[in-house]
């Protein structure tokens, strides 16, 4: 009796460190001698990011600092909305400069992605769809002239296919423009301690690589999708529920 009551101690302990949601994420950045907040991300128990703010500077002919948000909002697990706007503090109101709507074709699992402008024209119509280790995106955009009506033969096709590693990573990226002759291709490798992001077919190829740090690795094991800064003038503060 005693050795399982030992064994529940260990898995409640085990539960409260190593199951813990995670919360907030408040990104700080170095600026002479202080640390000043510039993000912070607030994810539901499920893991899905509901509002990602960037705090902006002092607006001196406002009055008012200028924060822009990003708000989600799901439906049984489901995104199926998103608005950006912009913070007043001083008036404590927020203005809507563009909102998003989401729908789910329940048969093809296709998820459509309507961005609107604030006065409601049309800025782009994107469809994913997502089949074994891979996810196709087809975007029909408007973004310098936003219309009313969808008008398909004038919009500016961007086709992405990304393909998933088996730890479902990023691994590849093609990205198809209307408007150019040549797609361009990204390609993510990974190892133990860092990850390398490649890109060919653009005027400017490169390669950059990310130390993977502990913090990236904790978010990553809870299928939260947020990127970690990694030099030195970044520091974080993570809130659990």
């Amino acid at each position: 009796m005693r050795k399982k009551s030992i064994y529940i101690l260990i898995f409640l302990f085990s539960s409260i460190i190593f199951g813990q949601n995670i919360k907030a994420i408040t990104e700080l950045k170095k600026e002479n001698d202080s640390l000043v907040k510039v993000g912070k991300s607030e994810f539901d128990k499920f893991g899905n990011l509901t509002k990602e703010v960037k705090f902006g500077g002092y607006d001196a002919i406002l009055k008012t600092f200028r924060n822009k948000n990003r708000i989600l909002e799901y439906e049984n697990g489901k995104r199926v909305a998103e608005y950006n706007c912009e913070d007043f503090v001083s008036k404590d109101t927020c203005v809507i400069r563009s909102f998003s709507t989401y729908e789910i074709n329940q048969k093809t699992r296709v998820e459509k992605q309507t961005k609107y402008e604030a006065d409601t024209l049309i800025r782009f119509i994107r469809e994913v769809k997502k089949k074994n280790n891979m996810t196709i995106s087809k975007t029909n955009s408007w973004e310098f002239f936003p219309v009313k009506e969808p008008n398909y033969e004038k919009a500016l096709v961007l086709i992405d296919t990304s393909y998933f590693d088996k730890k479902n990573r990023l691994s590849k990226r093609i990205n198809y423009n209307s408007r150019s002759k040549k797609s361009y291709i990204e390609k993510y490798k990974y190892s133990k301690n860092e990850y390398s992001y490649q890109t060919s077919g653009t005027a400017r190829d490169t390669i950059i690589t990310f130390d993977y740090t502990k913090l990236q690795k904790k978010v990553d094991k809870k299928n939260i999708d947020y990127q970690f800064k990694t030099d030195d003038k970044h520091e974080y503060k993570i809130e659990y529920y």
